[in-house]
């Protein structure tokens, strides 16, 4: 009994040697290839990384163009950790990884881990930063080409949000997200101007439900001037991704598939 007993302890230490080495080797890893600045470099790590790593799962919550030249992603992995008196339960550390890139250079980089803290005895969560990065003169030129296309300032406080979804009758119950009611309310009105504040957002998902609502009163007979038309031509052809949801599912869906439908 005592020979089994010893053999069970030998095991769960090999096994919980083995789940610190992997935690802090993946952390280290991501540190070391976004510390290179070399977006592609780091884009084909996030590839395989799932898949060389027992234990870790990962996925971009998005990545998609802010400008023609920039991009935004956030990029999230998680590992699987045994408890320390019970193997058979365990826990996932979540990470992330906001970014901003070129399509060669890393602009902007933020690791960070997702922690709890208790706020009028109610715990929430937050993300506790790691290590962060900003090429200042780089973050300079994304500023002055999103000024150049959508005549605005960027609004830093909209970069990486992945709350905030397209869609419209969602969830179990069909409840319209609180954007689709939004603009539902801002086409009844023909409210052009404020429909084109949406499509100046920093935020993507906000530019599509503009899109959406700018050709829906396009359709009621409102008229765009050429600048108009080619901001909402550069939104429509953006690359990458949105979170958008239609009954009871949540995705990511291509910007492409869903604004070739706004034909203006």
């Amino acid at each position: 009994m005592l020979q089994i007993i010893n053999k069970q302890l030998i095991m769960f230490l090999v096994g919980l040697s083995w789940t610190s080495n992997l935690f802090g080797q993946v952390q280290y890893d991501v540190k070391r290839i976004l510390q290179k600045k070399d977006f592609d470099v780091f884009q084909k790590y996030t590839e395989t990384l799932s898949i060389k790593k027992e234990g870790v799962r990962s996925h971009w919550e998005c990545l998609r163009d802010l400008t023609n030249e920039f991009k935004e992603g956030v990029f999230i992995f998680e590992i699987s950790i045994p408890a320390k008196d019970n193997p058979a339960i365990r826990t996932v550390q979540t990470f992330k990884v906001k970014i901003i890139a070129t399509h060669k250079q890393i602009v902007f980089y933020e690791l960070s881990e997702r922690k709890n803290k208790k706020v009028d005895y109610e715990w929430e969560a937050y993300d506790a930063s790691i290590e962060r990065y900003k090429n200042d003169d780089k973050f300079n030129s994304l500023r002055n080409a999103f000024k150049t296309l959508f005549k605005v300032d960027i609004n830093e406080n909209e970069l990486f949000i992945i709350n905030y979804v397209y869609g419209e009758h969602c969830g179990f119950a069909g409840i319209n997200p609180q954007g689709r009611q939004q603009i539902d309310d801002l086409v009844a009105r023909k409210d052009k101007h404020e429909l084109l504040k949406w499509l100046k957002s920093t935020n993507t998902e906000k530019q599509i439900y503009a899109v959406d609502g700018l050709y829906q009163i396009s359709r009621l007979g409102v008229k765009f001037t050429d600048d108009e038309l080619k901001m909402i031509k550069f939104v429509k052809g953006k690359k990458g991704t949105i979170n958008s949801c239609s009954g009871c599912f949540h995705t990511q869906q291509l910007i492409s598939s869903v604004t070739k439908q706004f034909n203006f």
